[in-house]
C-alpha cells in the first residue's frame, strides 16, 4: 500500500519556491536573539590549567615544616664564612664583592658631581606671601612626609672592623 502510494506522488527533488534576493535592513537585532556562534568557548586557563594553576593543593604539614627546619646539616642555611675587612673604609665585606660602604660613598660623589646647577630663588620666599597669593593651594600631610625623604628605607651601614 505504501508503494502505492509513493507511486503518486511525485519526488519532489527541486525547491519548491524560487530563491528570492536577500535585502538588508539597517535594523540592530538584539544579542539574545542573534545566533550563538560557539556554546562553549574555552577559556585561556583551561587550556593550560596544569600550568597555570600550579599551586599547593594541601597545608603544610607541621611535621614536614619542622623537618626543613631541623633536617639535615647539609639542607639547612649555611653560615658566611666569606666575610673579609675592605682595603679602602674597613668596614667588612663579602670577599670577592665590593664594599657597600665604599660603593654608597661613591654614589654619592657621583650624584652631587652630576646635580643641576641650583635654581635661583624664588620672587616670595615667605611662605605667608604665597599664602596670600596662593588661597587655595595647601600643602597636605602626605605632601610634607614626601619633601621630607625621611621614610625612604636606607640600606644599613657595615660595622668597621676593629
Amino acid at each position: 500500500m505504501a508503494s502505492v502510494i509513493r507511486s503518486f506522488v511525485p519526488k519532489v527533488t527541486l525547491p519548491v519556491l524560487p530563491e528570492l534576493p536577500s535585502i538588508k535592513i539597517g535594523l540592530r537585532i538584539p544579542s539574545f536573539l542573534q545566533p550563538v556562534e560557539q556554546a562553549h568557548q574555552e577559556h585561556e586557563c583551561e587550556i593550560d590549567a596544569g600550568i597555570l594553576k600550579a599551586a599547593p593543593k594541601k597545608k603544610t604539614s607541621h611535621m614536614k615544616r619542622r623537618q626543613r627546619l631541623y633536617g639535615p646539616g647539609d639542607k639547612q642555611i649555611k653560615l658566611k664564612d666569606n666575610l673579609n675587612r675592605c682595603p679602602a673604609c674597613g668596614h667588612y665585606k663579602k670577599s670577592h664583592f665590593l664594599c657597600m660602604n665604599c660603593v654608597g660613598q661613591i654614589r654619592k660623589y657621583w650624584k652631587e658631581r652630576d646635580a643641576p646647577a641650583p635654581k635661583e630663588p624664588e620672587e616670595f620666599v615667605n611662605p605667608r606671601d604665597e599664602q596670600v597669593l596662593y588661597p587655595g593651594k595647601t600643602e597636605r600631610e602626605h605632601e610634607k612626609k614626601l619633601q621630607s625623604k625621611d621614610w625612604l628605607l636606607k640600606r644599613p651601614k657595615t660595622l668597621p672592623v676593629e
